[in-house]
């Protein structure tokens, strides 16, 4: 980063190229695999940018096997870059998918022979896989690291950042790989910012494509201004600076020209960034959001029992937009100091990015009800004072609720009004307390009159803890009856604490598991939301149905 305020403005005219580089899409990006071997080598260490020290390794001698990463959009692919150790694939496939499901092979090998493959392909896809048929050692399949690479957004032109308007960064070219004449350097404070003037032809949702190093292990955070309306996004770490990787989002652009910032709001400034590509978008755009509940018992990661330190890598590798908690965040009583000890220690990472409720044990706290909760999470869990609140992203509008207070009418109140205040199409709330659940507490009618005021509104997903298993249910009734207008339930309280059993199974009932810890990870899109809940070895333990929005 700059050892000196560089302050520089230039005033941007026109994008510089129509044609945009081949990046390095796969960095840091979530990944499942089909096994691994134990949990320090799971899949997220093929995408981690080292090439020696860490690595996946799927179980041994099992054929087939397969590793895959999501690129969070349709990208187009150009290369593949194979790092094996020295459990390499005799005969696999590189493969993409937009959806996860169906597949296209765009090579195959049968003779493969280890070492380093530096694959030349042709396609796109969201997903990219080595599909594995074939071991070349009797162990299991091993990649140090997968790189995928390709040529950003198809016909979006780039505006390069050293052309943009700058304020606390500077244009620097210390550090390969960028594509125009170089890149744009934050100064290290909060408010450097990189401002671009975009032209539209027409109003309408674009993708806006941020290319962007960032040599630390940390994120690097910027809030992305369009025409004023800002949201906030995470830079992770690629592993060097001269290593390259893209943050895409969407935004509606008015017909004209269009004032795109990037503003650092943490206190290292914001990543290095080479240009921003802006294209036309399907309309079609997921985000990833991690979910779990019944989170960090008094233990950290010195105790190889200790479960919260290794769900908080399994969010880790999703890199998710954001975390949802479905309270029992901290164990037992949910005092301020166990919170530091213990839940910042490992879920702690993503506080910033975390949208909490609380559960049961933060009331139990001896300095008074939910007092440590709150004195943790301030105003992310108490955004206008209380602790039930609404947020919006895309074109989903969540509502995070406090289970200990659904005998107070002023909350319930509050959510009839803000259910009427949304004009947004999907809908989904998360609190402690689950109206249906097949473990040990069993079913909590204290949420009935909560759900119904869901259902009513057709709401579509509705995320709890309390009962600490997995579960799910197809769509139904507050009166448990199966209703394709009705919710759709996931219990997710496997984040950390001790495992309950099932023991009355529920109608509607569709997955259980129990002793499985791990985090729901959900992929919302415009009209539409799926998930899969992956294990603490990285293996993906459930995949549901792809629902439509009511």
């Amino acid at each position: 980063m700059l050892l000196s305020l560089v302050l520089l403005a230039g005033l941007l005219v026109g994008p510089a190229s129509a044609t945009a580089a081949e990046t390095l899409l796969s960095q840091g990006k979530p990944s499942t695999a089909s096994s691994t071997e134990e949990a320090s080598l799971g899949p997220a260490a093929a995408f981690d940018g080292d090439l020696s020290a860490t690595r996946w390794a799927s179980a041994e001698g099992h054929d087939p096997e397969w590793i895959q990463v999501d690129l969070g959009t349709v990208t187009p692919i150009s290369r593949v870059k194979l790092t094996w150790e020295a459990a390499y694939a005799r005969a696999y496939q590189i493969q993409t998918s937009p959806d996860g499901v169906t597949w296209t092979t765009v090579h195959t090998t049968t003779s493969g022979d280890g070492g380093t493959d530096d694959l030349t392909v042709t396609g796109e896809g969201r997903f990219v896989r080595m599909y594995g048929t074939a071991r070349g050692t009797s162990y299991g399949y091993s990649l140090h690291e997968m790189q995928v690479y390709g040529g950003g957004t198809p016909g979006g032109p780039d505006y390069q950042a050293e052309n943009a308007t700058l304020s606390q960064a500077g244009v620097a070219a210390n550090h390969a790989g960028y594509t125009g004449t170089g890149f744009v350097d934050y100064v290290n404070t909060v408010g450097g910012y990189v401002e671009w003037t975009v032209q539209a032809a027409t109003a309408g949702p674009a993708t806006l494509t941020f290319r962007y190093a960032n040599g630390t292990t940390a994120a690097r955070p910027l809030a992305i201004a369009v025409n004023g309306a800002t949201v906030d996004r995470d830079f992770p770490g690629t592993g060097a600076w001269a290593t390259w990787s893209d943050v895409t989002l969407t935004a509606t652009l008015k017909a004209g020209a269009n004032i795109v910032r990037a503003t650092a709001t943490g206190a290292t400034g914001g990543p290095n960034l080479d240009k921003l590509t802006v294209g036309a978008s399907s309309g079609g755009e997921t985000f990833v959001v991690a979910a779990a509940g019944d989170i960090a018992e008094q233990c950290t990661a010195s105790s190889s029992s200790c479960v919260h330190p290794k769900t908080a890598n399994v969010v880790r590798s999703m890199n998710p937009e954001f975390v949802i908690t479905m309270g029992d965040n901290q164990y037992d009583d949910a005092r301020l100091q166990d919170f530091t000890a213990y839940y910042d220690k490992s879920w702690g990472a993503f506080k910033n990015k975390t949208r909490p409720s609380a559960g049961n044990h933060e009331s139990y706290d001896p300095a008074g009800f939910e007092a440590g909760y709150k004195s943790y999470f301030g105003p992310i869990a108490f955004p206008n004072g209380k602790s039930y609140y609404s947020y919006d992203r895309g074109n989903w509008h969540f509502v995070a609720l406090d289970s200990n207070l659904f005998d107070q009418s002023a909350q319930i109140n509050w959510l009839k009004a803000d259910l009427a205040a949304t004009d947004k199409r999907c809908v989904a709330a998360y609190w402690h307390h689950p109206l249906f659940s097949s473990g040990e507490h069993g079913n909590d009618p204290v949420s009935r009159p909560v759900w119904q005021i869901l259902y009513d509104r057709r709401a579509d997903l509705v995320l709890n803890g309390h009962d600490h298993h997995y579960e799910r249910f197809g769509p139904q009734n507050p009166n448990a009856q199966a209703d394709p207008n009705g919710i759709v339930e996931v219990l997710g309280g496997m984040g950390g604490a001790s495992p309950y059993n099932i023991e009355n199974v529920q109608p509607n009932s569709q997955k259980r598991l129990s002793g499985t810890f791990g985090v729901v990870k959900l992929t919302m899109g415009d009209s539409t939301f799926s998930w899969q809940l992956i294990g603490v070895d990285g293996q993906v333990k459930d995949t549901s149905p792809t629902y439509t929005c009511h």
